[in-house]
């Protein structure tokens, strides 16, 4: 028998799927070296390292957004391999490797020239290589779309199979897969009307009314989830905010909306400037997005399986456009949106360039290897880029100046590093931009620290006063630099000072205990109690910090310390 590698390599079937996964693991292996990114991934490392329960990952009611799935991957993360950051950014190239071997896979089943091998593998290669999936990869907590589109694609390849020859054992796989995608995004809801149009016009064995008893069946688990978007209104908030439309003017919706169309569309098309925080957008894109409808009729009319890939593109990047004006996440317009519909993008054209492919092969090869190499070239730069945090949010601001929340995490990072002056500069400038009520205690917070990085003690307790009428209004943060500033304050002051600024650190102390609870903050307030003479205080703030305390902290045989002084004293 003759060994595979006696014919030609190209024609043997792991060819294509071992190049694809060679070229994204030498474009992508730096993200390896991402680390956590400051915007969304400390949050995600600080709630799932401490385990929380299932019920809180499965049920609904617990946090803004439902996405069970996304939140079980990270639970398994932190079981696995406890949260390594290498490990997980390893996950995202894997998956985004998944992701590129179903395009692939789809291709293939999509085109319309037998024998041909080249196009399924090009348009693979193209999304293997874009600079648009970068965030969605290098960015842990992109995970939401690279698993979304896992799902949704391999529902597709099940969808189409079952299309083509109808069976159980196709569609039970493709409305599993369906839910899961729901069950990992909630912009997984625009896969339902794809479904739709592909058991309308994909041609195949299945009847009429066999397509249309299984698409009603396809659709339960939107309608389950749509219930259960307004039974549990608290847990599903963002997606109840993403359903609603009540708050915002008609017009100017028609408008933002139509102005976000032309932006995606044309990102599709060309994805250049590359942008982390993409803050708002021209109006003039509106003109791209009012063409794109008839552009979308016309593919339609030309070539109805094509047509529909693209139509899908569009719907699937629909919720990246409601995103635009309804302010859900903390940037109206994004990259990694782009990351599913760019994969319906390109099997539409791969679908159209399959029937021309005999005609004008040498022209359409040598433009996809040009492409491709020139994609891979920007997707491996912007790799260096996300390791280099600093880096990463100069260019950040440079690109988005008038965007508040990145100054913050510049600031952030300068903080950081040492940079005491750079940094306040930079949050004093995300102060004056920030137009997000969500940011603006951060912000203040970030302000109070530089102040007492600068030994600006009193300045602190002045900004704290200016922030809050009562004591009690401040959140645990703000309570804990105060403690941190009037602590260093207390070593300056004479006796006297010192005595009543002690009471007052008692205070803050209680209020910090009563919102951020720690064993610490009672200990403390033992110290300082004995410092203003109230040793039956001191006593009992000492006791309770023995018993609460962990047996291994650091204070607890300090606290012990102080009790056995306190009673040979007596």
């Amino acid at each position: 028998m003759r060994s595979w590698l006696g014919n030609n390599p190209l024609h043997h079937p792991l060819f294509g799927p071992v190049l694809l996964v060679a070229m994204i693991l030498a474009v992508y292996y730096p993200a390896l070296f991402s680390g956590i990114h400051p915007v969304d991934d400390p949050g995600i490392f600080s709630l799932y390292s401490v385990s929380p329960p299932l019920s809180k990952v499965l049920l609904p009611g617990s946090s803004y957004y439902y996405r069970p799935f996304v939140e079980l991957s990270f639970l398994l993360d932190n079981l696995l391999w406890g949260m390594e950051p290498r490990t997980m950014h390893l996950e995202s190239i894997l998956v985004h490797c998944a992701n590129t071997l179903l395009i692939y896979v789809l291709a293939r089943k999509l085109s319309f020239s037998e024998g041909v091998t080249a196009v399924p593998l090009l348009t693979a290669a193209l999304f293997a290589m874009h600079p648009l999936p970068v965030e969605a990869v290098s960015w842990i907590a992109g995970r939401t779309d690279l698993l979304l589109t896992f799902f949704v694609l391999f529902s597709l390849f099940f969808w189409l199979r079952w299309i083509a020859a109808p069976n159980w054992k196709d569609m039970l796989p493709a409305l599993i897969l369906f839910t899961a995608a729901l069950l990992t995004k909630e912009t997984g809801f625009a896969f339902a009307p794809v479904i739709l149009l592909l058991a309308v016009v994909q041609p195949g064995s299945a009847t009429k009314r066999q397509r249309s008893s299984v698409v009603v069946a396809m659709l339960l688990p939107v309608v389950t989830l749509l219930i259960i978007s307004l039974v549990f209104k608290r847990g599903s908030s963002g997606l109840s905010r993403f359903l609603s439309l009540t708050d915002i003017s008609c017009w100017q919706a028609f408008c933002d909306g139509l102005t976000a169309t032309g932006f995606y569309a044309k990102k599709l098309f060309f994805p250049f400037p590359l942008n982390f925080a993409i803050y708002d957008v021209q109006p003039l894109y509106a003109l791209p997005g009012i063409a794109l409808f008839p552009l979308l009729w016309w593919a339609i009319k030309k070539d109805r399986i094509a047509g529909v890939f693209f139509v899908s593109a569009a719907l699937c990047a629909m919720p990246a456009v409601l995103i635009a004006f309804k302010q859900i996440a903390w940037t109206s317009f994004a990259e990694r949106y782009l990351y599913l519909p760019l994969a319906f993008f390109l099997l539409g054209i791969s679908i159209t360039v399959s029937k021309v492919w005999v005609y004008r092969k040498k022209y359409f090869f040598f433009a996809a290897v040009v492409v491709t190499l020139f994609f891979a070239s920007v997707t491996f730069q912007r790799n260096i880029l996300w390791a280099d945090k600093l880096a990463f949010f100069q260019d950040v601001v440079a690109k988005s100046p008038r965007f508040g929340s990145v100054y913050y995490s510049l600031g952030g990072l300068l903080f950081k590093n040492g940079d005491i002056a750079k940094a306040d500069e930079a949050f004093a400038t995300a102060e004056q931009l920030n137009t997000r009520e969500s940011m603006r205690y951060p912000i203040k917070a970030a302000i109070m620290g530089v102040m007492l990085a600068k030994d600006q003690y009193l300045g602190v307790k002045i900004y704290f006063n200016q922030l809050f009428r009562l004591k009690s209004d401040a959140p645990a943060d703000f309570l804990e630099l105060l403690y941190k500033a009037d602590s260093k304050r207390l070593e300056q002051l004479s006796d006297k000072d010192k005595s009543m600024l002690a009471a007052d650190l008692i205070e803050t102390l209680a209020l910090l205990n009563t919102k951020k609870p720690d064993p610490f903050w009672l200990y403390q307030s033992g110290r300082y109690a004995l410092m203003a003479d109230d040793t039956a205080r001191a006593t009992d703030f000492f006791q309770r910090a023995y018993r609460q305390a962990p047996v291994d902290a650091h204070y607890r045989g300090a606290a012990q310390k102080q009790l056995d002084r306190l009673h040979q004293n007596k």
